[in-house]
């Protein structure tokens, strides 16, 4: 990771890093099933299939597989009624995970431009972020509709460094998945992970990101830690016993 002087911007994740929006997921996907009555789905497999974007979920939750598919006009159905589901749900249960607020201040007062990169539609997100009073933190909200590829493309990063007129290398990308980390390397970016992220129920550990902070409010004392140098070993002084011996 680059030492603070050098960050010039950080890009966070949405979904399970800024804001638990699990909840009126599980409500959607439950109220759509019912729509076209299907079965009921385990609540616990619907966190574990968030991070890939709406239609990624649509067909996983009514394929009940992590790489499931269903026929194209299933699908266009299942995510008519989810949408309107999800919508009318008016992220009624969305929270702020402990530490967002106190890590969005502290870093906006540094005068750090901040991003969000997501997976959800661009209009999903600015109305989500918001509902949550936490929108005026965010130079730029860029969503899947305003890119060429979600994550794990690095269009987002390598927009948002255009766009904020940097380099890629000047941004840390804060999120909680896999997709978060790959994304940052193949745009040369750093890469920070919450433990608490959606990542398919598996630790985001196994991801090798820069750092895994519990909480984001310990990330602005983390950026600003300069990554210490090697301290070059000093010349042992040579004793008197060691330089006679030398004269020899």
């Amino acid at each position: 990771m680059l030492p603070a002087t050098e960050v010039k911007a950080v890009v966070f994740e949405l979904d399970g890093t800024l804001v638990n929006t699990a909840a009126d997921v599980r409500y959607a996907a439950e109220e759509m099933l019912a729509d076209l009555k299907l079965p009921s789905l385990n609540v616990e497999h619907v966190s574990d299939w968030l991070g890939d974007g709406t239609d990624k979920l649509i067909h996983r939750i009514l394929s009940r597989k992590i790489d499931g598919s269903v026929p194209d006009p299933v699908f266009r159905l299942g995510s008519a009624l989810f949408l309107k589901a999800y919508q009318r749900r008016n992220h009624v249960s969305a929270a702020l995970y402990p530490g967002v607020e106190a890590c969005l201040r502290q870093l906006t007062r540094k005068k750090v431009p901040m991003v969000v990169v997501t997976n959800q539609a661009t209009s999903l997100a600015n109305d989500l972020l918001t509902q949550l009073g936490i929108r005026n933190h965010f130079a730029l909200v860029l969503g899947k509709d305003a890119l060429q590829e979600p994550k794990p493309s690095p269009d987002g990063l390598l927009e948002a460094a255009l766009l904020l007129h940097i380099n890629p290398d000047q941004i840390v990308m804060v999120g909680g998945s896999v997709n978060d980390v790959n994304a940052a390397r193949a745009a040369g970016c750093g890469a920070v992970c919450v433990s608490y992220g959606y990542n398919y129920g598996v630790d985001i550990r196994y991801a090798a990101p820069d750092a895994v902070l519990d909480t984001l409010a310990d990330f602005p004392t983390y950026l600003e830690d300069e990554q210490p140098r090697a301290k070059k070993p000093r010349a042992r002084r040579k004793t008197s016993t060691q330089s006679a011996r030398e004269r020899r």
